[in-house]
């Protein structure tokens, strides 16, 4: 279930919208959208709802650039098929039809060898007389569906059958669009001569290069081609929509993991042509547009592999999804059925606390507690019961699809695991130069990955993937266990001279009375806003490898109890609503016996006391 995002979804409908209001006025190519996360945000999610939302109003297709992506030259090729094949499907009014892009395919069977420039243009009209034939050409457009269908979402059986009969569809599509009694290539083939590029080429003679481009796999003349049939593909459908009179709608292309190579290919090519028109246009009142929106998902990485935009008249935007608010998470459990004496908010408490708005593990554990709800007093517990598939549980589930396309191997789980240990990016870097073998930089530079924040601002993992990072880490009973990886931190921190760092890092193992014992002695020095941002930043991580601290701690030490008290809070396995009301009142009484005439430290009490209001 999709929820949230409202502002994303809206600005989806002004880009498909024809009539163009902001933030994309009439007359301008549409931005292509790059929706952002990491993995399990809700990417794939919200491609599914805009699937489900445009495609009985206007062309749309879904694909998955991975099922396409060859892992050897990484052409575009199949996933313009793929788009070709899911933009033919039949919707209201609209026929979109692709005789540029079946015309460069034909060229693309095979190079031209005559090496006179007359002889091989006599060669490719041949060619093309052949392929006014209705069974050739139901021949040729099957096979390059047989390279995309797996691709467009949904995926449907026996493919075999569906590739002869979407074959059959888009050639009598374009032989009915002949506006002669018997069909030519004449009205397509024109287009190759100026492809809306104010070129004068030989119409025919640009098909014969590209049938001897096509064959060549370097990647300047690979870029050639993908940008000549990336041009077709707009053209074909600008000609298709501009047949259908006060049409509201354009067409949509949802392209799923755009990170993959091929998907990069596309949007480069796609990105290329666009401005290369606009470019070539005296007028840009003239200038061709094309009415089709592009919205794909990442990790991160396309967005680096870009054009830099003109913030005046953007070529693509870039939207970060980040995780559910607290409403969004308790909108998510109100779809599910409570025990009556449970109640909505008090489930939707306890996921948030210990999701943070993770848009796949809050959708997971909603499932999980409505079959076990008595459970959600000890929430944490539903990480380790079966996943959607019982040879996985929820948390190796989740964490399997984080590092999804962070780098090749199968390590990259298990270097996520070592590096939730720090703090912050900064930190992370130091950690992975003690390791014996380092994780890949992908994992490093993931910005979404890495889109959480330190206490100190810096980027960090989000809470929840952190912990279940951390989990793993705890789990470990040798080699880059919780005791060596944070042994080998607090000693980087002592180098670096960090006296925040050692503080968190000797609190992660265990030494409490000696962090208490210096943050006494610093409570009369350092200014409160400091002390409490200290206090803030030691006590960040639950010390995983000891019991959830739920009941009251010793006394005798205000500031040591106070430390437990924290670090007790920021621990998601507490989740038992009389334990954590017990706790924001204590931090609630510590802080009032600190404060005095400290004003930051009173504020720190009023939030404790409407922590435990809304508790107890």
């Amino acid at each position: 279930m999709f929820v949230g995002r409202t502002g994303l979804v809206s600005l989806v409908e002004q880009l498909v919208l024809v009539d163009g209001t902001p933030p994309v006025p009439v007359g301008r190519d549409r931005p292509v959208l790059v929706v952002e996360g990491y993995g399990g945000s809700g990417r794939t999610e919200f491609l599914h709802t805009q699937w489900s939302r445009w495609k009985a109003d206007t062309p749309t297709v879904w694909v998955d650039a991975r099922l396409v992506d060859d892992p050897e030259s990484h052409s575009l090729r199949p996933l313009l098929v793929a788009v070709m094949q899911g933009l033919s499907e039949k919707v209201g009014g609209y026929e979109v039809k692709f005789p540029r892009v079946v015309l460069a395919h034909i060229a693309m069977e095979s190079p031209v060898p005559d090496v006179d420039p007359e002889r091989a243009k006599q060669t490719m009209r041949r060619r093309l007389i052949e392929y006014r034939d209705r069974d050739a050409l139901i021949t040729l457009v099957g096979s390059l569906l047989g390279t995309s269908l797996g691709a467009v979402t949904p995926n449907v059986p026996g493919a075999d059958v569906v590739a002869d009969t979407v074959a059959q569809a888009i050639v009598d599509r374009l032989r009915r669009a002949s506006k002669l009694a018997k069909f030519t290539w004449d009205e397509s083939l024109a287009w190759f001569g100026h492809q809306d590029n104010r070129l004068r080429f030989d119409p025919v003679a640009a098909l014969v290069q590209l049938s001897r481009q096509a064959a060549i796999d370097t990647a300047d003349v690979r870029g050639d081609v993908d940008d000549l049939l990336v041009a077709a593909l707009l053209a074909d459908v600008r000609e298709s929509l501009a047949r259908v009179a006060g049409r509201p709608w354009n067409a949509l292309v949802l392209l799923d993991e755009g990170d993959v190579p091929t998907a990069r290919s596309f949007i480069a090519a796609l990105l290329r042509m666009r401005r290369s028109r606009a470019n070539r246009s005296p007028d840009p009142s003239t200038t061709p547009v094309d009415p089709l929106v592009v919205v794909t998902t990442s990790g991160g990485r396309l967005a680096a592999d870009l054009p830099g935009r003109d913030e005046a008249r953007p070529s693509w935007l870039a939207i970060d999804l980040g995780e559910l608010t607290e409403q969004d998470v308790h909108d998510m459990a109100r779809a599910h059925i409570w025990p009556p004496e449970l109640g909505t908010r008090r489930v939707a408490d306890a996921v948030y606390r210990l999701t943070g708005g993770h848009a796949a593990a809050t959708d997971l554990v909603l499932r999980a507690l409505e079959t076990a709800p008595g459970l959600v007093d000890r929430v944490d517990e539903v990480l380790g019961r079966p996943g959607t598939t019982a040879s996985l549980t929820v948390e190796e589930e989740l964490l399997g699809r984080i590092v999804k396309g962070l780098g090749p191997g199968d390590d990259v789980g298990e270097h996520l695991v070592t590096l939730s240990a720090a703090r912050d990016r900064t930190e992370a870097g130091k950690l992975r130069e003690l390791l014996d073998h380092p994780p890949g930089l992908d994992l490093m530079m993931s910005t979404t990955l890495w889109s959480g924040r330190s206490p100190q601002g810096l980027p960090a993992l989000p809470r929840f993937i952190r912990y279940l990072g951390l989990r793993a880490l705890a789990a470990r009973s040798d080699g880059q266990d919780w005791v060596t990886v944070f042994t080998a931190l607090r000693d980087q921190a002592l180098a670096d001279g960090d006296h925040a760092g050692r503080l968190h890092h000797e609190l992660a193992l265990g030494d409490t009375a000696l962090v208490a014992a210096e943050l006494g002695e610093l409570l009369p020095d350092l200014a409160d806003e400091e002390w409490l941002a200290l206090l803030d930043g030691i006590t960040a991580t639950p010390r995983l490898v000891a019991e959830p601290q739920s009941a009251a701690v010793d006394g005798r030490d205000l500031v040591r109890r106070l430390i437990g008290t924290l670090h007790a809070l920021g621990d998601p396995r507490l989740s038992e609503r009389k334990a954590l009301c017990r706790r924001y009142l204590l931090a609630e009484n510590d802080f009032r016996t600190l404060a005095g005439s400290s004003e930051a430290f009173l504020l720190r009490a009023q939030h404790y006391h409407r922590l435990a209001e809304r508790l107890c």
